[in-house]
């Protein structure tokens, strides 16, 4: 009998999409089990991504709503609050290996939640204002129930998002009950359909890659390990009292083991140490910032069977296989957007095509939200001061370089809320000079910042991101900018 293991089977190759998760926006899980990555609503507090902004909202509202009625004794409008946080089968994510239900929040662990959540200091003092301070502070919630409570509010959003990405990549859906949802102008739970994928005869709610964690950012471990003893060490050091331990050498220590045996980890312990030196825990927060950062595609795929490594030439092959003229612009467009995703992630997150503006009357090839915090598409706003909270692509499959009407048409779908930055990207650029020029041209009469990429810049750029050369790409783009300023 061979011990070969057999393939892992995902999204991507149950509906035939022929694109690994690089060039996915949205989480490639396994079609029979669930992957080792939660939803973090910390994560939703450190982007200005405009999807990210709306979760925030999301979990702001209902989680205030909710400790807003614990406080004042409202039991039972806690109860149907809390009532309505099932366990999510549909998103694959969380600690269920064999497709089973996960661990999360479930209809018979709504009461000892509200028991939980009654009884804490942190809520009868209002400290407690965030959804993502849970882990740190309330006994019984760890990562996983925070993540299915997340997914259960911002449920609305992720419906949406799955249409979205199924119109993208031409996912067939079906019109089936979304589950409920929270919602932030009614302030209370609704229910209703959506047009969502079915994958094994269920269905299907896809996750931006972006907003997924091995771990929350928060977590009362290591609060407690590297930020909580620390100061305790320090302390104790400074007051030279009785757990102070003076070696032959005349230094002075404090054995993390005596801290550990005075000051236990529990969480009330950290609460009432939260309370006495809440600089402490904004110093780890700010730690926390820094590092919640979205999971890069390589490191994701350790949490699958198999990793499937970027190959570069590959689609370097695919885009050369595919012909120039309006008749292979549908094939052209598909592996561009793909390709945009693997280059520009997590910069750049959920693509959408033929965006409509102005009512319908202008669509947008590809549009990607910014959610960048360093980097070229950071650095457009904070260094050149040009607003972008989307970035536009128009795709010409053409076999002669665009001209004036081709950039005309891009600047036209700019606009002050939406942005001002976008980028053509064609077959050939035969007269750089002039196409500089050109884009020169509308940005020197105010109409917005365009870049002309053509193939060989889209085969550069896939190379350097197969080779992790991040900071190689951001300098590609800033050069462009740099012969548009020079």
């Amino acid at each position: 009998m061979s011990n070969k293991r057999k393939p892992e089977t995902r999204i991507s190759d149950y509906f035939r999409l022929k694109k690994n998760q690089p060039e996915l926006d949205f989480v490639d899980v396994p079609t029979g089990a669930d992957l080792l990555l939660f939803i973090d609503p910390y994560s939703f507090t450190l982007d200005t991504d405009p999807w990210f902004v709306d979760c925030h909202n999301l979990v702001v509202d209902f989680f205030s709503i909710l400790i807003d009625c614990i406080r004042a004794g409202k039991i039972d409008q806690a109860k149907q609050l809390l009532g309505n946080l099932h366990e999510p089968e549909d998103t694959h994510l969380g600690f269920a290996r064999t497709g089973s239900p996960g661990r999360g929040v479930g209809r018979n662990q709504a009461n000892d939640l509200l028991d939980t959540l009654a009884k804490s200091k942190a809520v009868q003092t209002g400290a407690l204002d965030d959804l993502s301070d849970c882990e740190l502070l309330i006994p019984g919630i760890s990562a996983d129930k925070i993540s299915d409570i997340t997914t259960n509010i911002i449920r609305g959003q992720l419906l949406e998002y799955t249409e979205s990405q199924c119109a993208l990549h031409g996912i067939a859906t079906s019109r089936v009950q979304g589950g409920v949802r929270w919602d932030l102008h009614l302030h209370r739970w609704v229910n209703g359909y959506a047009n969502l994928p079915i994958m094994n005869g269920r269905r299907l709610v896809l996750i931006p890659k972006a907003c997924v964690r091995f771990r929350p950012a928060i977590t009362a471990k290591e609060f407690y390990n590297k930020f909580v003893l620390d100061f305790l060490e320090a302390e104790h050091l400074n007051a030279n009292d009785s757990l102070v331990q003076t070696l032959k050498s005349g230094k002075k220590r404090v054995l993390r083991k005596d801290l550990k045996k005075r000051y236990p980890l529990t969480k009330e312990f950290l609460f009432d140490f939260t309370q006495e030196h809440p600089d402490v825990l904004r110093s780890y927060k700010d730690k926390a910032a820094q590092g919640s950062i979205p999971i890069q595609d390589e490191a994701m795929e350790m949490a699958h069977l198999e990793s499937r490594e970027i190959d570069h030439r590959k689609l370097e092959a695919d885009l050369a296989a595919i012909p120039a003229g309006a008749q292979h612009a549908t094939a052209f467009h598909h592996f561009i957007f793909g390709a945009l995703e693997s280059i520009f992630y997590p910069s750049l997150r959920y693509p959408q095509k033929e965006q409509e503006i102005h009512e319908g009357r202008k669509r947008v090839d590809i549009t990607f939200n910014n959610g960048a915090r360093d980097g070229f598409f950071q650095e457009l706003d904070s260094n050149f001061k040009v607003i972008c909270p989307f970035i536009f692509f128009e795709c010409k499959n053409y076999s002669t370089d665009p001209a004036n009407p081709e950039l005309d048409q891009l600047a036209g779908r700019f606009g002050e809320k939406r942005g001002r930055f976008g980028i053509v990207i064609c077959r050939k650029v035969e007269n750089k000079q002039l196409m500089l020029k050109r884009c020169k041209d509308t940005l020197n009469d105010g109409r917005g910042w365009i870049f002309v990429f053509d193939d060989e810049d889209i085969k550069h750029l896939i190379k350097l991101r197969a080779e992790r050369k991040f900071g190689a790409i951001s300098e590609f783009m800033n050069q462009e900018m740099r012969k548009l300023l020079m």
